[in-house]
């Protein structure tokens, strides 16, 4: 297995321990400032395996995000 593959895996499965971890504290009621901050925290860890994605893999991948998230969201376009 190649390097990128590894550096990917790991990246990704620690955004995948950071779902599951927020689920896990979703079911422990928590306050709305511990759960602000849980839900602040995936986000940017998700922002940051996109872009190290996008590091690792080059540019294009940045491009195909782009093509997804249009094709994604064009039934919820105006004119479409």
């Amino acid at each position: 297995m190649g390097w990128k593959k590894v550096a990917l895996s790991l990246v990704w499965g620690i955004v995948a321990c950071g779902v599951l971890g927020l689920v896990a504290l979703y079911f422990t009621d928590p306050s709305r400032d511990v759960w602000f901050a849980a839900v602040t925290a995936l986000a940017v860890m998700c922002e940051i395996a996109f872009w190290t994605t996008a590091a690792i893999l080059g540019v294009t991948v940045m491009q195909s995000r782009k093509k997804i998230f249009r094709f994604l969201t064009s039934p919820f376009r105006r004119g479409s």
